[in-house]
């Protein structure tokens, strides 16, 4: 009987639906933060409508200070959820100018306490508001959509000449550079210790490639929390133990894919080959890896995002030492979800290069 495609269709839009809501929208919410100033608009609404008229040159007109400091106190009149708006904005200042840190709240308190206008109490408060940078600094945060986060997470500060080094620009970069670099070698690892397992289990008996497969997965079970406590525990040192958590928990994303691709296509043509004299090098490069191809792609692809995301084991074994994914799940917890954003966009990058690479070579060779 031949199947109803409206049927399948109809059958597959839940498990399509789970995925949108599950999984791309999520990410697709956390990637929109990236590039969403969301720090300063919500804290000074009033100053940033005005400095919208302004053309940038010398000193913003009265007006602007009259709005900052009536936007500074109505923070101060809402109490704990006004200062707590106050202190996000100065961060993100800070972020742009560290001069501009401790601004704001000062500036707030300040000008409440002087007996002047508004305008003038502003001026005494903080003479940073004296220099056209303090506001060019405020009007760029308070721009709906930017590349700040993402150039931070980079370690770069756009100026109005260009870009420069951010203040925290080389931490920034080593975190990332560090995790990317991370990831790569523990799928380069993971591709050299699978190879070997992934031909035993494909070339067993259905029996005993069942009972190995079962094995192979069982660090899966495990979770990443207890194989980095348990690695731990061995006293080796910290970066060994958690590089070997990682290979080895994320080793069966690689095994598994490998050995299927190689089930799939049999042992004849390896044997075929062998038999007619190849040496086992050449058998290897031109026969069992292109067999193998597609597991290996899946596996790498596999590997290197899970990698890239690994939490539990910098946390239980790498404390002082600074990651990407670590900075991003402490910008999640902290509620910077701008900045946690901007390195989930850099760290899936390199995932989204490596896939469009082997999607070019596939489409090339099938042409």
């Amino acid at each position: 009987m031949k199947p109803d495609p409206l049927k399948a269709a109809l059958l597959a839009i839940p498990l399509v639906l789970l995925v949108l809501v599950g999984a791309v929208a999520p990410l697709g919410l956390l990637l929109w933060q990236s590039v969403l100033e969301s720090e300063v608009s919500p804290a000074l609404p009033r100053t940033l409508r005005v400095l919208g008229h302004w053309q940038g040159k010398g000193l913003p007109d009265d007006m602007a200070f009259e709005t900052l400091a009536a936007d500074l106190a109505a923070l101060r009149a809402a109490g704990p959820a006004g200062e707590d708006a106050m202190a996000r904005a100065d961060a993100r200042l800070a972020a742009d100018v560290p001069a501009l840190r401790g601004v704001l709240p000062e500036t707030a308190r300040v000008a409440a306490e002087t007996g002047t206008t508004r305008a003038v109490s502003v001026l005494v408060a903080q003479p940073a508001w004296a220099e056209a940078e303090s506001w060019a600094a405020l009007r760029r945060a308070g721009e709906g959509v930017s590349g700040f986060h993402l150039f931070a997470a980079l370690g770069l500060r756009r100026t109005a000449g260009g870009f420069e080094e951010a203040p925290e620009g080389a931490r920034a970069r080593t975190a990332l550079l560090r995790g990317v670099a991370a990831a790569g070698l523990a799928t380069l690892a993971c591709l050299v210790l699978a190879w070997p397992l992934a031909r035993w289990i494909a070339e067993a008996p259905p029996g005993r490639a069942a009972l190995l497969s079962a094995a192979t997965a069982l660090p899966l079970l495990a979770g990443e929390g207890a194989r980095a406590t348990g690695w731990g525990a061995l006293l080796l040192p910290g970066s060994a133990a958690a590089f070997a958590a990682l290979v080895l928990g994320l080793l069966p994303l690689m095994v598994l894919p490998v050995a299927l691709a190689l089930r799939h296509h049999g042992p004849r043509l390896p044997r075929a080959a062998a038999a007619l004299g190849v040496p086992p090098a050449t058998v290897l490069r031109r026969v069992r890896l292109p067999l193998a191809r597609r597991g290996l792609a899946a596996g790498a692809a596999l590997v290197f995002a899970h990698a890239l995301g690994a939490l539990a084991v910098p946390a239980a074994l790498l404390p002082d030492e600074p990651l990407a994914a670590e900075a991003l799940a402490d910008a999640a917890r902290a509620g910077r979800w701008s900045e946690a954003g901007a390195l989930a966009a850099l760290l899936l990058l390199p995932a989204l290069l490596v896939a469009g690479v082997l999607l070019i070579r596939r489409r090339g060779r099938a042409a």
